[in-house]
């Protein structure tokens, strides 16, 4: 049975959580007489922010999974009910998201990913499937889901 897997983007915050603990691990040995618990769970909660993903899996029988992966091994799977596309889409979007959480909030109020992105259309109803900023990659996803699900592309961008 034929898939297609279709990576989802990490948001920034968790990036910059994840990376932000890694560089505050030197400073917790700096006169802790007992640092090693807090190093350990540092390091377990920056591996898990850094290396977690989250896959979507379109099938051919449109028996579709939403993937928990972790350094790219699937732990978790859980059934994704969307329904069978008309037609799947690719353009570019604009995403804002307020931004005011913790230490991150000194990057600036509001967050803006300018993005390529597919989604499957069915009447009225979407679905976003990926989104990338490599034109060419969202590309190269759209022909593998369009050719296994036989489904045309409508192509906003034209390159």
């Amino acid at each position: 049975m034929k898939s297609v897997f279709l990576k989802q983007p990490k948001p920034l915050k968790v990036k910059i959580l994840g990376v932000l603990l890694l560089l505050l691990l030197p400073f917790a040995l700096v006169d802790n007489e007992n640092p090693f618990l807090q190093i350990l769970i540092m390091i377990i909660i920056s591996s898990l922010l850094l290396g977690y993903s989250i896959i979507y899996e379109i099938r051919k029988d449109f028996v579709n999974y939403k993937c928990f992966a972790l350094f790219g091994w699937t732990v978790w799977k859980q059934k994704l009910d969307i329904e069978y596309p008309e037609y799947i889409s690719i353009f570019s979007a604009s995403f804002k998201q307020d931004n005011e959480w913790g230490t991150v909030s000194a990057l600036g109020t509001r967050i803006e990913d300018k993005s390529i992105v597919l989604r499957f259309f069915n009447d009225q109803r979407y679905f976003t499937a990926f989104k990338n900023n490599k034109y060419q990659k969202v590309l190269d996803k759209a022909k593998e889901v369009s050719e296994l699900l036989e489904v045309e592309i409508y192509n906003a961008i034209e390159k």
